[in-house]
């Protein structure tokens, strides 16, 4: 009975060392880790240039009817990306210059294209801007773009 007794410690004690050895490997990498964090915290192509972004267009304002009504419509919209993103939010925004407002502004989720309309006056100059924005896998998460303003007569 003693030798049955010492055989089941023996045998604990075996499971435990080759868990500790399991342990060990992990134990180190952690503790590597956090000595040594990953040193690129922000968003860059796979060849690591340091110039990758996503693209976003957006268009000219331009006069378009709707149910008998000008309008002026303008478009942001999502291009490809050179870095590990994809395209989460567009926003158009279209205003009268010298209006003192901000005019008005349309968003879209995803991939989608936002559009944005305006009443339309003719001989007024119209100022567009946008904002593009994407999702990214590494800090800081969303990278944005501010694009215009934008003038045209029309």
């Amino acid at each position: 009975m003693s030798f049955q007794t010492k055989r089941a410690v023996g045998q604990v004690y075996s499971g435990m060392f080759s868990r500790s050895l399991t342990a060990l490997p992990t134990g180190l990498l952690v503790a590597y880790l956090a000595a040594h964090p990953a040193g690129v915290a922000h968003a860059t192509p796979s060849d690591d240039d340091g110039t990758g972004q996503c693209t976003f267009i957006l268009s000219q304002p331009k006069v378009i009817q709707v149910s008998g009504l000008s309008l002026v419509s303008a478009t942001m919209r999502p291009g490809p990306c050179t870095i590990h993103a994809t395209p989460n939010l567009s926003v158009v925004c279209l205003s009268a210059a010298g209006s003192g407002t901000q005019g008005e502004c349309a968003s879209k989720n995803g991939q989608d294209p936002a559009e944005v309309r305006y009443p339309y006056q003719p001989g007024t100059t119209y100022v567009v801007r946008g904002q593009g924005c994407a999702s990214t896998f590494v800090p800081p998460y969303t990278l944005c773009q501010d694009f215009g303003p934008t003038q045209i007569a029309l």
